[in-house]
């Protein structure tokens, strides 16, 4: 986690917009917590913070793309 706020508000807003664009199923860990990443209450409460390493998964179709964008987006 990149950005000096972490996974709130606007950028997990951003995060789960962006992952329901996909069919694939996106999750996302970070220590004993998982939460799938089309989920904003699921993402909330990672309350994932900067520095924070997240794990994360996908499965399906697009998963390639969808790694690739969400990776993106969490690092930017």
């Amino acid at each position: 986690m990149s950005s000096p706020h972490g996974l709130q508000g606007r950028r997990a807003t951003r995060l789960t917009t962006t992952a329901s664009q996909f069919e694939c199923n996106i999750q996302l860990s970070s220590n004993d917590c998982t939460a799938d990443a089309k989920n904003m209450s699921e993402v909330m409460r990672l309350s994932a913070r900067a520095g924070l390493r997240l794990r994360i998964q996908a499965s399906g179709a697009d998963e390639s793309v969808a790694l690739r964008v969400i990776c993106a987006l969490l690092t930017d």
